[in-house]
């Protein structure tokens, strides 16, 4: 399948921006079930944009300007190719031997960055919620296809009622949210069950009647011992197929943020987002 996806951000201020130091990852990666054909991004002051990878090797832009400014905005235009995705079916362990890998020094070690507890999705100890315990018959996909259930149930999808800077803890005592949510929610309970799990952002296809097409949409992905990593969408109850886009991925929202900056400037500021997605 191939897709066309137009990204646009808008920002107006109050006051003069007098500098400003913009940096975005909102360009899809390429793996081995996409790959980018052509990517070009704009923006309304005609800086120069620098690109480079960043820590997880996702590519990511900055725009610096010096130049005094009380918009900005910004759009990247994308064709995108992508496969079927095949889900794994075999070389897994047996749930004794998975559970028994997973609390092994050397795996603790190597996965230790998806395993840690974040300020996003650490379940606070006062947390008033079930968790969902992996049991000693269950395989790991077996617990995660459950959890990606839970983890949807816990949650009423709505809109303006958490913000980028909303903790999985919060979002739980609050029962609604959207998709950064949910997916920082399914992390800190897998990885209280040392399961090491990702914050994955990207776009979805809009023809499928998702949840959270009309913006950039979070998901994660897994990792499943002798197998590789999986993708789980909790907001959708689904299993991320060839209709999940993929930017990049972090150990929680902070590593995806799709646009931040630092400016010298004073007053208000709105921002907007509007994603396109189209099959071709």
């Amino acid at each position: 399948m191939d897709y066309k996806i137009t990204y646009q951000v808008q920002n107006t201020y109050q006051e003069n921006v007098k500098e400003a130091l913009f940096e975005f990852r909102i360009m899809p990666c390429n793996d081995d079930s996409q790959a980018v054909l052509n990517c070009q991004i704009a923006n309304s002051l005609g800086e120069p944009v620098f690109n480079f990878n960043n820590l997880f090797g996702f590519a990511a832009g900055r725009i610096r300007s010096t130049k005094p400014f009380k918009s900005f905005d910004l759009t990247m235009t994308c064709l995108l190719q992508k496969k079927k995705i095949l889900q794994p079916t075999s070389k897994m362990l047996n749930p004794k031997e998975e559970q028994a890998l997973i609390i092994s020094t050397d795996f603790l070690i190597d996965h230790h960055l998806y395993l840690a507890k974040t300020h996003f999705t650490n379940l606070a100890p006062n947390t008033k919620i079930k968790l969902l315990n992996l049991k000693k018959d269950l395989s790991i996909v077996e617990y995660l296809h459950l959890l990606n259930e839970y983890v949807h149930t816990l949650l009423k999808y709505q809109k303006n009622t958490t913000d980028v800077k909303t903790t999985a803890a919060e979002a739980l005592k609050l029962k609604t949210g959207v998709c950064q949510d949910y997916a920082h929610i399914f992390i800190g309970m897998a990885r209280l069950q040392n399961i090491p799990v990702r914050y994955v952002s990207g776009y979805l296809n809009p023809h499928k009647k998702f949840l959270g097409t009309s913006q950039m949409h979070a998901w994660v992905e897994a990792y499943l011992p002798n197998v590789g990593w999986m993708g789980f969408d909790p907001t959708n109850k689904r299993v991320a197929d060839e209709n999940y886009l993929k930017v990049s991925h972090g150990a929680d929202y902070a590593d995806c943020s799709p646009i931040k900056g630092v400016l010298k400037t004073t007053g208000d500021n709105k921002t907007t987002h509007h994603v396109k997605v189209i099959v071709q």
